[in-house]
């Protein structure tokens, strides 16, 4: 009998490549699909899950009753980057190896595009123009600006590589990293509260915990500068959104680009989506195909790895 891999998330089964899954197919692999369109709850997740040796996690929910359910589970590569769905502490009792992929320079540059984006009031002019109207709207430039980056793993560490060629200053709260690494790589550390008064633009690029939810919050951007602007491509959790809708309507901040949100899909009657100075996207910063498909080949790599003795290529500790 075959070991069996499953590819539970089902909206994003298509983006799991064909090299990869004849990766895993001529290693001995069986897949189990979910091509229902739909995301699996719990139960369904169980079934998926009987008897597998790994699975390539999406966004579906991997608690503690779940994991405990999949007795022969021995490794689980998370889609992606963000751990935030699964319980890892259920993971680490049963001697299941974690992993992630790498999406670090599709958010980045999906990070620069919408800090370009709202500085240069893109979504303003682009409706002008489709409406036929000639109107001009203010725009900033990114030349001489200070950037704050809140988190400096890999995917802030890109940005700010990436922000290099435009002049920016860049400075970068990040507790874990220490100040000789951040000055290495040409920016300068600070403390949160150091960044978000000297910030002409925050972006955030921290992994989300318990323990750093709504890390900007109202007394946060009551620090910032303003007229400020605001990024948030890392997780929802992080930013208070009722906070931010005061600060956008208040004119405290000039505008906000967010692709994650607090829950998600975000419902059509969210009072932020009514903002003209603020840019939405649907959480799909990491979604590039030259990310799906390394993506891929990762999670086949990481698995193959586990099943002859190793560990994944991004583990999670």
């Amino acid at each position: 009998m075959r070991p069996v891999v499953v590819l539970p998330f089902s909206s994003q089964a298509k983006a799991f490549c064909g090299e990869a899954r004849q990766m895993l197919t001529d290693a001995g692999f069986e897949l189990r699909c979910n091509e229902s369109g739909v995301r699996p709850d719990a139960e369904e997740l169980k079934e998926l899950l009987s008897g597998a040796f790994a699975a390539v996690a999406g966004t579906e929910q991997y608690t503690a009753d779940v994991i405990g359910s999949a007795k022969d589970l021995k490794a689980l590569i998370r889609f992606g980057v963000g751990t935030d769905n699964l319980d890892l502490d259920a993971l680490r009792r049963q001697g299941v190896s974690v992993g992630t992929t790498a999406n670090f320079n599709s958010v980045a540059e999906f990070t620069l595009t919408l800090m370009l984006g709202l500085i240069k009031n893109l979504p303003r002019l682009n409706a002008a123009a489709r409406n036929g109207h000639w109107t001009r709207f203010p725009m900033r430039e990114l030349g001489g600006k200070t950037v704050g980056l809140v988190g400096f793993g890999r995917i802030g560490r890109r940005v700010n590589e990436l922000l290099a060629g435009f002049g920016a200053d860049v400075i970068v709260y990040d507790p874990f990293v220490d100040g000789e690494t951040v000055r290495s790589l040409g920016a300068e550390p600070a403390s949160l509260e150091e960044l978000l008064e000297k910030s002409d633009i925050v972006s955030l690029h921290l992994p989300y915990t318990p323990e750093v939810r709504y890390l900007i919050d109202a007394e946060a951007i009551a620090r910032m500068k303003d007229g400020a602007y605001l990024i948030n491509t890392a997780r929802g959790g992080l930013l208070d959104e009722k906070a931010l809708y005061d600060a956008l309507v208040s004119g405290k901040l000039s505008g906000a680009a967010l692709d994650v949100y607090e829950t998600e899909p975000v419902s059509a009657d969210d009072p932020l989506l009514g903002l003209e100075n603020a840019v939405f996207t649907p959480h799909a910063s990491a979604q590039s195909l030259e990310t799906n498909y390394n993506g891929s080949i990762i999670c086949a790599q990481s698995i193959i790895s586990v099943f002859n003795g190793g560990a994944p290529v991004y583990p999670v500790k």
